[in-house]
């Protein structure tokens, strides 16, 4: 019988065969941990050289900084900004040294120039020389022409005529009736005959407007509106009220009967506004003219959680503080209970009125939400 020969040859890796990949895992000490600091958590110290727009190294000496590696380097010197681009970040090179482009502060004069050449306005802007700079606010009622308009390159001496489009603009000043400038305001809109609303800011502080709603007219025009001093006591109230069955006499804001005016039986009023006082509610259906309440009856009303019943005033205190108790329950402007509301244990609230319904005295502490004065410490 003839003897086999073994193809199994040491260490020889016969053609064809294919050997598996072996990984073997890799092992982490916890003596290695403090060594394993990333690159992006590396703080380096960088010496700053500083350079113009044109690249010529500036007679500035370089400064130390320190930072993390990565992060953007933004210490310039006083009076200089970065050049529009540049996004230096601190590095971990053998010199450590990194070159940045900067350019002077400047300051320049900007005019606002309307679409009939018409200035607008005069505002200086500060920026890097040679440095875009995009405006973020207008002049009031002006529009930009196009985009483009928005942003300027800034340059050492110009002096520059930026182009909006400026809406029709009316004066409107505000007088008492006795003709006493209480203020003024501009109103803007994009043509003549627009109904514009005059805001709470714009309404000088400490009076009353029969109605915020306007009309522009030709643009420069002056408008007058009519206003009211607030009195103590005064909240906002529109609705339509009706005269009872006889004529009614109407009084002015501090309570003093008007001899030469009545208000017809059974005729409709617009409010604009509340009065109470020394406890009595009026409605104000003219610009000084006021109606008692208890003469009139409400028929329609706009105001959301208002109590057409109450004779709130003034309270005679700042805040009340509620007991020592879990729960302190909280009431609407007719002495209901509100159902899904109360105040916590010995909590402070400010308030601003009170007002007494069938004996208890209430104070207000949020809008329509009231609190019984017993039920404060």
């Amino acid at each position: 019988m003839k003897k086999s020969t073994s193809l199994l040859l040491s260490g020889v890796l016969v053609s064809g065969m294919v050997l598996g990949t072996i990984v073997t895992p890799a092992t982490v000490h916890a003596s290695d941990d403090a060594a394993a600091v990333t690159q992006a958590d590396k703080d380096v110290t960088n010496s700053v050289t500083y350079y113009d727009r044109a690249g010529v190294q500036l007679p500035i000496p370089p400064t130390k900084v320190t930072g993390t590696v990565g992060a953007p380097i933004t210490t310039v010197p006083d009076g200089y900004t970065l050049i529009d681009g540049e996004k230096p970040v601190f590095t971990d090179s053998s010199t450590g040294s990194v070159g940045v482009e900067i350019t002077p502060m400047i300051s320049v004069k900007v005019n606002f120039v309307d679409q009939n050449n018409g200035l607008v306005k005069t505002e200086t802007i500060n920026g890097g020389d040679g440095n875009a700079y995009t405006f973020s606010t207008l002049p009031a009622g002006c529009s930009w022409p196009k985009d483009a308009n928005k942003t300027i390159t800034l340059e050492a001496g110009k002096e520059y005529n930026v182009p909006v489009d400026r809406q029709v603009s009316n004066t409107v000043i505000f007088k008492t009736s006795d003709a006493t400038e209480a203020g003024r305001t501009q109103v803007f809109g994009d043509k003549v005959g627009d109904k514009v609303t005059l805001t709470a800011d714009q309404i000088p502080a400490g009076y009353t407007v029969i109605s915020n709603d306007l009309t522009l007219q030709s643009d420069g025009n002056t408008q007058m509106i009519t206003v009211t001093k607030n009195v103590e006591g005064i909240t906002p109230f529109t609705a339509t009220v009706r005269v009872g069955k006889s004529a009614t006499t109407l009084y002015t804001v501090d309570g003093k009967a008007i001899t030469s005016r009545l208000l017809g039986a059974n005729s409709d009023w617009k409010t604009a506004n509340k009065l109470v006082l020394n406890g009595k509610a009026y409605y104000q259906v003219a610009t000084t003219e006021w109606v008692p309440a208890d003469k009139v009856t409400v028929v329609s009303q706009t105001n959301e959680n208002t109590d057409t019943n109450s004779t709130a005033e003034k309270a005679d205190r700042k805040t009340v503080t509620t007991k020592n108790v879990d729960y302190t329950p909280l009431y609407d402007g007719n002495g209901k209970q509100v159902s899904n509301r109360g105040l916590g244990k010995s909590s402070a609230w400010a308030t601003d009125q009170m007002q007494t319904i069938n004996n208890v005295k209430y104070y207000r502490v949020a809008t329509n939400e009231w609190l019984k004065a017993s039920d404060i410490a």
